[in-house]
């Protein structure tokens, strides 16, 4: 795990931080490109995309406090903000940056639905990045295996500023484990859970790539077919996690009951858009059919 690559002065480049980065502005790339093949102006959704990134973000921080709430302390206020430590439930950013797509998009006169059609597929292509983030954070870690692909984690992080711990992954075995203690290098090896969900986010951008070219049953169809797909894989992946999400009803973690609840509301979603395309044709935005121009 490298939670911080290098620094320049005293300014350090954290990999979780960068890793977000690289992935929005990954995603923002194919957007602005897909939204000129659509006929629309690529700027509306830049611009777009610049605000839901902190919008994003604090929806997503909030979201793990609401969850992990005794991991926040007001004797460490800068904790409370200190993403690059990460500490984001990737859900939590759903609600809010929904919500100001839909009020964006009518502000400039943008069809909604054909929009999503170009920005949901590369929703997973930047969140692969994030958990390959996670991954060299040394956060959302899997549950111990003696698969030939489990990897430890360290006793000490590379240099962060801050007095040597060990990732959370030692101190919880650390704590668990008789044969792990101080004085350890490693940890027990652990399901590398960041890597499962990073391919199956790639794998699930690829599959909603195809889907848009060869079917596009409708317009807005992506995002119900993106909101089951994750909840999938997510429900899957969370089978292996070990960082003890919570639990509050029977054996489900709240991240699996947060995963059906994705899954259902597409499946409901996808119904009402099938039968709203039915009753009231509409173009499904096929990017070898360009749209009205907007600007």
């Amino acid at each position: 795990m490298i939670p911080v690559l290098f620094k320049i002065g005293p300014i350090a480049i954290h990999s979780y931080g960068l890793m977000i980065a690289v992935g929005f502005l990954a995603g923002l790339y194919f957007v602005q490109r897909d939204a000129v093949k659509r006929g629309y102006n690529p700027k509306i959704f830049s611009d777009l995309a610049f605000i839901l990134l902190p919008l994003g973000v604090a929806g997503t921080r909030l979201a793990h406090i609401l969850m992990f709430p005794g991991e926040y302390s007001w004797s460490d206020p800068v904790g409370w903000f200190a993403v690059w430590r990460g500490g984001l439930v990737f859900q939590g950013a759903l609600p809010p940056t929904l919500l100001f797509t839909v009020w964006y998009l009518r502000r400039h006169k943008v069809p909604f639905w054909p929009a999503c059609d170009i920005m949901f597929p590369y929703v997973p292509l930047g969140h692969a990045f994030g958990r390959i983030g996670c991954f060299l954070n040394g956060c959302c870690y899997g549950k111990p295996t003696s698969v030939a692909w489990g990897i430890p984690a360290h006793r000490v992080p590379w240099d962060t500023g801050q007095p040597p711990t060990g990732s959370p992954a030692f101190l919880e075995h650390m704590g668990r484990f008789s044969d792990v203690t101080a004085a350890s290098h490693w940890s027990h090896a652990i399901h590398p859970t960041q890597l499962y969900e990073s391919a199956g986010l790639l794998f699930l951008f690829g599959v909603m790539l195809l889907l848009r070219k060869r079917w596009n049953p409708f317009a807005g169809f992506t995002m119900p077919v993106y909101f089951v797909l994750y909840g999938v894989l997510r429900f899957i992946v969370e089978m292996y996690r070990g960082d003890h999400n919570p639990v509050h009803v029977g054996a489900l973690t709240d991240q699996q009951f947060f995963a059906l609840a994705c899954a259902a509301a597409g499946v409901i979603l996808f119904a009402i858009l099938a039968i709203r395309a039915r009753r009231r044709p509409q173009p499904a935005g096929n990017p070898r059919t360009p749209l009205k121009q907007v600007r």
